[in-house]
């Protein structure tokens, strides 16, 4: 039978099933699975591919980085890379720290990161080749090349985040608006608020661990938490998309095939753009806009699933 279910903020975020609720961190959800299945693939990108230890260990590194500089529990640190496997080392490894990231995408302008970081108190930035060469001024917060940052890590452990006090109340990530004035608004979602969402949202989708889940967009959008971090939770692999890969949208049903893609969630409007079916697809989840009843109707089959669901910032 075909099926499109709505999903709506009420069946994520009020469940009766309590063992959504827990007091967990964001960073918490990956370490579990890393512990679970270490050697499973974790990220594929442009053909390179980590597995669960290998990203956590990276991770790790890069929290005693940023721990050696004070940066842990009640920081904020911006993240401004390119689409790559070093950008969710270094998500990962901000979490770690006990830090909240605040996400930025590649093209955001070098102006508007700096007013972002100095509205936050940001302790520093995390960059890469392209975007540190993007900045022409100073800076409110120094920005670290993770090469750099994982090459100075000293040797030990990374800090115990809970023997610090962290929980669930504490801030996991800040996503910046225009706001209704054009001046960049904050929206700071907590640990406890996304990984209820997560696991609520996962109790609907069932992504499971033999998943390969579409990672396609912007870490800067909400919609990222989603497709990242669900996989994750369950041991899956995230298949990380290029930039022109999401330029080149008559290429990706092509794309998605050779890649086995079993899970997509991103808008109606890229959905609409992709001229075939993409056979290996189970679970299809779509937000941000509203969707057409006639591209859900055209993306149905039997046995697929079909969600119109809310973002976790909304």
């Amino acid at each position: 039978m075909n099926e499109v279910t709505p999903v709506l903020p009420s069946a994520l975020f009020g469940p009766s099933d309590s063992s959504l609720i827990r007091d967990e961190l964001l960073w918490e959800i990956f370490a579990a699975s890393a512990g679970r299945v270490p050697h499973s693939e974790a990220i594929t990108f442009a053909g390179q591919t980590l597995t669960y230890g290998e990203v956590a260990a990276r991770a790790e590194s890069v929290a005693r980085a940023l721990s050696a500089r004070g940066i842990g529990r009640g920081c904020f640190v911006g993240l401004w890379m390119s689409r790559s496997l070093d950008l969710h080392v270094a998500l990962l490894g901000i979490l770690r720290a006990g830090a909240a990231y605040i996400p930025f995408d590649t093209d955001a302008p070098a102006e508007r990161v700096a007013e972002c970081l100095g509205d936050c108190g940001a302790s520093a930035l995390i960059v890469d080749a392209v975007t540190m060469g993007a900045i022409s001024g100073a800076m409110p917060a120094e920005a670290l090349a993770l090469p750099a940052l994982e090459a100075a890590a000293p040797s030990g452990d990374a800090p115990d985040l809970r023997a610090l006090g962290a929980s669930s109340a504490d801030p996991a990530y800040a996503i910046y608006t225009s706001g209704s004035t054009g001046k960049p608004k904050a929206i700071v979602i907590s640990h406890g608020n996304i990984c209820h969402y997560l696991r609520s949202a996962n109790s609907l989708y069932r992504i499971t661990f033999d998943d390969v889940v579409f990672q396609g967009a912007s870490v800067a959008f909400d919609l990222s938490l989603e497709e990242i971090f669900i996989p994750y939770l369950v041991g899956a692999r995230l298949w990380v998309a290029g930039r022109q890969t999401m330029a080149e949208a008559d290429r990706l049903p092509q794309v998605l095939t050779e890649a086995g893609i079993t899970v997509l969630d991103t808008v109606p409007t890229l959905l609409g753009l992709l001229s075939a079916d993409i056979a290996s697809l189970r679970v299809i989840i779509l937000g941000g806009e509203a969707c057409p009843p006639a591209l859900a109707e055209r993306w149905c089959r039997p046995g697929r699933r079909l969600f119109n669901a809310s973002g976790p910032t909304e």
